[in-house]
């Protein structure tokens, strides 16, 4: 009886890690494509969410390795083995592609809000080779704030009166002009793609080198699918762009020779043009590389490191002096102004708390990493293992370290600020996918390559189908608005000025429409102002989002202009999310 029924439970134990790996696609189809729904007569079927089938695809896995027990090594996985040993790199590269692709056509190619139509439109200004906007309308109304009011966002004040210059860093506006004067404007929404496909090769080599090929694909996986990584990649926004040069200078770093420190000085020093916060980064991380490889000997090596970020200093230095007259003064304002001890509280449990929200509680066994790849098999790795454990310790501290500098920084409610931090997820999705792949090699030998394939599939499910419930594919169409307003404005007299917040990046972006942000009007000037400017000549309208009416209200209420806001002229937001009011001012 007992021969009879050990071919059955190794039979029906191979076929709950087959149903485990079917289901895992099936959960990871889910995610990627939204769901599906059939319907043939009477009969329904639909399901979209992932996570259902991740915690049926878990507990198959569970029940199969519980069914093989010590007999598990009978069950042969070549196939598994072959694509975790052998095509690991093919596995990264179909998931970068997969990734940039998604993330282009499902992107938010607009001009809209504050960063992205301030990036673009610097874009413009780099390609022009004038990096100053005359705003002519200043001089026809005058107002408390003085130019400020006629200042888009994305934009400062130049001291000289009616001049206005870009207030966000280059780097970004850099890769947009040189990717469209040569492929086209269109061809600028690519950057952050691409950068985040770069993220996951970076992160699939990075894995290799610390903890061999199954850190290798479950690192490459997680990044693939990092809800926030997404999040950021569908917009025209830097944090993807800066991201992919910091994490590709840290790789650059793991390896010996002077030529790899220099390119991985001038991938830093990129990074920082992007996001000049990264500065602050770079001693630090200098530091800490020096210790995983072993000193500061040979010195040229660092000389030829640092060479590439203190470039990138002087170029911003001399940027902010002649755009802002000061070279501590940035776009954002004077940098002291910006960072309080008296922030830290509040954002530590901010920031913890988005983590958790983005990236799951799975994040937090990357601390374990040091102590887990003390007992790696030295031969996973091509590195040493003492330089591994330095490298897991250096990641966790730098992590540790930007989160310190962002605690100092402005308090902010928005969960997708966690974004600031995307230089160091990288490095700790590498170190969460060194834990996990040492649990896999805790499995009996048949089920590791498998157990690996199985658990990258179900983190990208996961990360997928959160990243879908965050919104990141869905930006398009709830930001179509600005576009449609856009639209709309080119229709009425080229005199228009528009009283507007959110809207003044995009319509000078897409019309160079004149603007006047009722943020910086006081209340009792505002008709004054709207006064003058239509005796000048012009036609008067406000753009209103429907979330700022209340504070518009609350600012305005009581003065002609805020009666006249009754019925809308015309109203965006046809794809759903926040609709636009566009309201005419006839007096």
């Amino acid at each position: 009886m007992t021969r009879l029924n050990e071919p059955l439970r190794l039979k029906i134990g191979a076929a709950l890690i087959v149903l485990c790996v079917i289901v895992s696609v099936y959960a990871l189809a889910i995610a990627v494509f939204g769901g599906f729904a059939v319907r043939s007569g009477v009969f329904r079927f639909s399901t979209h969410d992932a996570m259902r089938p991740v915690v049926v695809a878990l507990s198959l896995g569970l029940l199969g390795v519980a069914t093989l027990g010590a007999d598990a090594s009978r069950m042969r996985s070549r196939l598994a083995d072959s694509l975790v040993q052998h095509y690991g790199q093919v596995i990264a590269l179909a998931a970068a592609s997969a990734i940039g692709v998604a993330c282009f056509v499902f992107g938010a190619h607009i001009a809209y809000g504050a960063d992205p139509s301030g990036y673009l439109s610097q874009a413009r200004l780099w390609r022009a080779g004038v990096l100053q906007v005359s705003t002519p309308v200043a001089a026809d109304a005058d107002t408390v704030h003085g130019q400020q009011a006629f200042t888009p966002l994305g934009y400062q004040p130049s001291p000289t009166r009616g001049v206005i210059v870009p207030g966000y860093p280059p780097g970004l506006p850099l890769h947009f002009a040189a990717v469209s004067a040569v492929a086209g404007e269109r061809a600028q929404f690519a950057v952050p793609p691409l950068s985040a496909a770069g993220i996951v090769i970076v992160a699939f080599l990075l894995g290799r080198r610390i903890g061999g090929n199954e850190t290798a694909i479950i690192a490459a996986a997680a990044c693939a699918a990092s809800p926030i990584l997404l999040f950021q990649a569908v917009q025209p926004m830097s944090d993807a762009t800066a991201a992919f040069w910091w994490s590709l200078a840290v790789l650059l770093l793991t390896y010996d020779s002077i030529p790899a420190a220099a390119a991985a000085g001038i991938a830093a020093g990129i990074g920082c043009v992007v996001r000049p916060n990264l500065f602050a980064m770079v001693p630090l991380l200098a530091v800490l590389a020096a210790w995983w490889l072993g000193g500061l000997r040979p010195v040229r090596r660092w000389m030829a490191f640092l060479a590439g970020p203190a470039g990138a200093a002087l170029a911003i230095a001399w940027l902010h002096l002649s755009l802002y007259g000061s070279v501590t003064t940035s776009g954002y304002g004077n940098v002291g102004s910006l960072f309080s001890i008296d922030h830290v509280w509040p954002n530590l449990s901010r920031y913890a708390q988005w983590a958790i929200h983005t990236q799951s509680a799975l994040i937090a066994i990357s601390i374990a990493a040091p102590f887990v790849l003390r007992r790696l098999d030295s031969g996973s790795s091509p590195m040493s293992r003492h330089r591994v454990v330095a490298f897991s310790w250096s990641a966790l501290v730098f992590a540790a370290g930007l989160q310190a500098f962002f605690l100092l920084y402005l308090v902010l409610d928005d969960w997708f600020s966690i974004r600031f931090l995307l230089p160091a997820l990288p490095l700790l999705l590498v170190m969460q996918a060194a834990v996990v792949a040492a649990m896999c090699r805790g499995l009996p030998r048949q089920l590791q390559s498998i157990a690996v394939l199985v658990i990258a599939v179900l983190i990208a499910s996961w990360g997928i189908d959160r990243a879908r419930s965050l919104g990141a594919f869905y930006l398009r169409d709830s930001e179509y608005r600005y576009l449609e307003v856009a639209a709309f404005a080119r229709t009425l007299p080229a005199d228009a000025v528009f009283l507007t917040l959110h809207h003044s990046g995009s319509l000078p972006y897409y019309n160079s429409a004149a603007i006047v942000r009722w943020d910086w009007l006081e209340p009792d000037e505002i008709d004054r102002v709207v006064s003058e400017l239509r005796a000048k000549g012009h036609h008067v309208f406000a753009v209103i989002d429907h979330f700022e009416r209340p504070q518009f209200t609350h600012r305005f209420a009581g003065t002609r202009t805020f009666a006249q806001l009754t019925t809308p002229v015309f109203t965006g937001g046809s794809r759903g999310g926040v609709a636009s009011l566009v309201y005419a001012i006839t007096e």
